[in-house]
């Protein structure tokens, strides 16, 4: 089950369609590389392009992990839209993981 505390909520004019919970660019659509820049995670899916979403900036959120993540390591986004541990040195962190998962399974990420 996913779950939001959001502390900071933005919104996007979707630019392309895309799931709930997934990571989102500046270019209001779902992230297509890894470590690329996020805007927030969407709140709920945009099932047309022009459609405004609700997005989730800072607080904990739950995620799909992408790869194997453990409570505190470093999150990046992934070309999948979703969680992935960061690498050492990761230029587009987007917070810590506040549990552990793996790949596929639901994970708690603290987004900062």
């Amino acid at each position: 089950m996913h779950n939001l505390k959001s502390i900071l909520a933005l919104s996007c004019i979707a630019t392309a369609e895309f799931a709930a919970f997934k990571l989102i660019g500046f270019d209001d659509q779902q992230i297509a590389a890894d470590d690329a820049p996020v805007k927030g995670a969407s709140i709920h899916p945009a099932t047309e392009v022009g459609l405004d979403v609700a997005l989730h900036a800072i607080g904990p959120i739950t995620l799909t992990a992408d790869g194997p993540i453990v409570p505190g390591d470093q999150i990046i986004g992934s070309a999948s839209g979703d969680a992935k541990a960061a690498p050492a040195d990761p230029t587009n962190p987007i917070g810590y993981a506040l549990t552990a998962a793996a790949d596929g399974e639901l994970v708690q990420v603290l987004m900062r």
